[in-house]
């Protein structure tokens, strides 16, 4: 039976946002979440690769020693070329701030942009399993092309996918950071929300950097964090990956369906 989880993860992890990230961690820790998925950008908006910051680098080893996980976030976390159709316009529009990186791009191109990244977190000693696009805009090539490079997940705004065995798993998420919402709105409907999603064996919980810089509606978001560890246990992705999996093989060898 899959233990009742909450993912905490902190996107947009990358040398120009470190303090804010960091600054995050330890408030999460000083609640109780210390196991957390950190969403890196290995070449924030084309700045320069993180392999050279060694000091990051270096905090970045540290971190996954006490216990956080390495995911790939995209290449640059930048647009890149022209959404191909309506759909597609809407959702660079409304999901992220024109940084839907993996939106309209084909395989060799996804490809080309995911193995460089992971190359950038290789150097550094670092190897991630994970890999997330920038708002999570990615088309079924880029999906391919994680997949094909070893990846063993992805995840959506709904769910957590299995590359490597291809299934996707409803686990939604409670986002919180810069968007086209007015925040003290949006945080809002994210604690009502949070009341829905209660129900669910695993919850998810999405932090930008931006987040302490209003230390009242940070408050706020932190006490919901800590509502949801009365009953559930802190997980990063890949922990919680390794449940769904158990408890898939599970439910076949019971003959449920699942």
């Amino acid at each position: 039976m899959l233990s009742r989880q909450l993912v905490v993860s902190v996107h947009d992890v990358a040398p120009q946002t470190k303090p804010r990230a960091a600054r995050l961690l330890d408030l999460l820790a000083a609640i109780g979440v210390e196991h957390r998925s950190l969403l890196v950008i290995p070449n924030f908006r084309g700045q320069g690769s993180l392999d050279v910051h060694d000091d990051f680098c270096a905090w970045l080893r540290d971190r996954r020693q006490r216990g956080d996980e390495i995911v790939l976030h995209g290449y640059e976390h930048v647009g890149v070329g022209q959404p191909r159709h309506a759909g597609e316009r809407f959702r660079n529009r409304w999901f992220t701030q024109g940084e839907g990186e993996f939106l309209s791009l084909q395989y060799d191109a996804a490809f080309d942009r995911i193995a460089r990244g992971k190359a950038m977190l290789e150097r550094a000693g670092l190897h991630p399993l994970g890999f997330v696009a920038p708002a999570w805009l990615v088309n079924e090539g880029g999906l391919r092309a994680a997949r094909d490079l070893g990846f063993q997940y992805t995840n959506s705004y709904l769910t957590v996918g299995d590359l490597a065995r291809g299934r996707r798993h409803w686990v939604p998420s409670l986002v919180f950071g810069p968007g086209h919402l007015d925040e003290d709105l949006g945080v809002a409907l994210q604690l009502r929300l949070a009341r829905f999603l209660a129900r669910g064996s695993a919850i998810r919980v999405v932090l930008h950097p931006p987040c302490v810089d209003d230390q009242a509606r940070l408050a706020r978001v932190l006490s919901l964090i800590e509502s949801q560890l009365q009953d559930r246990r802190p997980a990063t992705y890949l922990q919680l990956l390794e449940s769904l999996r158990c408890n898939a093989v599970s439910a076949a060898r019971d003959g449920h369906a699942y």
